[in-house]
């Protein structure tokens, strides 16, 4: 039996040994490490069922649907395929196959905010413009929706408007204005009259009858002055049709007035005749 000295000093040699060292295997293109051996690698759409040993070589099976292997490899597991969810705001662009994944974009009115090649990762809902502004350019899925503010005498309601709305022009309506509108809101009209708009309208009534009366007036006294048949007036042509009907009027009256008189005077002579026949 050692004794205790030399069981220390026989540890100690122990351990200043050098570990044996395993360098990693530099395995060729198309295979892969196992085990301390190199083994052939399954092509892409397969997986590994059984490794390689001295007698065999690799044993594959092929990806079962809805799952694949984009590379050669050496996988136990085919890899499981993407889901686009609606929910997430992802369509489907392509569906998956045993040698690539499922390929998604996204869904209308929103816009892919991680995007990796052809593939996209993460989807936003397109921004909403807020009241007060216009959709100056509507979204995709590689740009946002761009907003702009109404200018002045527009509004936009709800900021889905491709463009601002005007003010109801209260006055050209004849209406009177109750509130000015506002980026967000149309001008409030009531449903009065503008006294503007009436003053100018007896205006225009009272010169009309002004014109009337002055004209009907001067086609009389040149009735009275000139005495014309009234043949002659209603074949005048170089007259207002307004003004050549007051004068037929006015002559109409004229040659009524000169009748009345020529009947009241054989009238005023024959009573004289009957007062001489009576006296004794």
């Amino acid at each position: 039996m050692l004794k205790r000295p030399y069981l220390v000093m026989f540890s100690m040699i122990m351990m200043t040994q050098p570990m044996p060292f395993t360098e990693a295997l530099d395995c060729r293109i198309g295979e892969y490490e196992v085990d301390g051996r190199c083994c052939p690698s399954c092509h892409a759409g397969y997986r590994v069922r059984d490794t390689c040993n001295t007698i065999t070589n690799t044993f594959c099976l092929a990806c079962k649907t809805g799952t694949y292997t984009p590379h050669p490899n050496g996988l136990k597991e085919c890899l499981q395929c993407k889901d686009c969810d609606p929910g997430s705001g992802f369509v489907t662009r392509r569906e998956c196959l045993t040698i690539s994944n499922t390929v998604c974009g996204c869904f209308p009115a929103h816009i892919c905010v991680i995007m990796k090649g052809d593939d996209c990762e993460l989807c936003e809902p397109h921004r909403v413009c807020p009241p007060g502004q216009y959709v100056k350019s509507q979204g995709t899925e590689r740009s946002n929706t761009i907003c702009e503010k109404c200018q002045a005498g527009t509004f936009s309601p709800n900021g889905t408007l491709g463009q601002c709305l005007p003010w109801t022009n209260c006055t050209a309506q004849g209406l009177l204005e109750e509130k000015p509108g506002t980026d967000t809101t149309d001008a409030l009209c009531l449903p009065g009259r503008n006294p503007q708009l009436r003053l100018i309208r007896i205006s225009f009534i009272v010169v009309s009858v002004f014109i009337t009366v002055i004209t009907f007036i001067l086609c009389a006294l040149y009735i009275r002055k000139k005495k014309p048949l009234k043949s002659d007036l209603e074949n005048a042509s170089n007259l207002h049709p307004a003004v050549h009907l007051l004068c037929i009027s006015a002559a109409d009256k004229e040659g009524s007035e000169t009748t009345q008189k020529g009947e009241l005077l054989p009238l005023k002579e024959k009573m004289f005749k009957i007062q001489d026949n009576q006296e004794p």
